[in-house]
């Protein structure tokens, strides 16, 4: 068994969420580049920014498209007895690891979309720095937060 066996990925209901934050997104960017084009042409404004305004509804279109897919296969967690994993290794890789012991405090985000479809954002938060965590459903959660309290209830650490 490999490392990367032991990685959970966000539940399938975060790809929705990225998917639906993503469309929000680009339709509110699609209604400024609409206002400019107008603009553009109501002041008569340099020809060559129209070209400009379309090519960043092309790549906002792009981004909308892919960059969910992106968010939800290229990012992994793990959690082992003393310590926290988070791997995202799509373009630029990076891997965070926290001791359990070193955590101050962990902050449970939601918003009413999230709440919806019954996932959460974690951010657990040390002296030093703070871990995200991809999406996790509300029962990943609990026991992540069930876990470390229990941990950290029977140690006596000098943080």
């Amino acid at each position: 068994m490999t490392n990367d066996q032991l990685y959970k990925k966000s539940p399938r209901q975060a790809m929705k969420y990225y998917y639906l934050i993503e469309g929000l997104e680009f339709i509110v960017n699609l209604i400024v580049t609409i206002v400019l084009i107008y603009l553009w042409s109501h002041f008569n404004w340099w020809p060559f920014l129209i070209y400009i305004f379309i090519a960043c509804i092309l790549f906002d279109l792009i981004y909308a498209v892919l960059g969910p897919w992106i968010k939800y296969h290229y990012t992994y967690y793990r959690i082992r007895e003393k310590d926290i994993e988070v791997k995202s290794d799509f373009f630029f890789k990076s891997q965070k690891i926290v001791k359990i012991e070193r955590t101050q405090f962990i902050e449970r985000k939601y918003n009413p979309i999230l709440k919806r479809l019954g996932l959460a954002k974690v951010v657990l938060v040390t002296a030093g720095h703070q871990v995200t965590f991809p999406i996790l459903s509300i029962k990943d959660v609990e026991a992540f937060e069930s876990l470390s309290l229990d941990y950290l209830r029977g140690a006596d650490y000098d943080v």
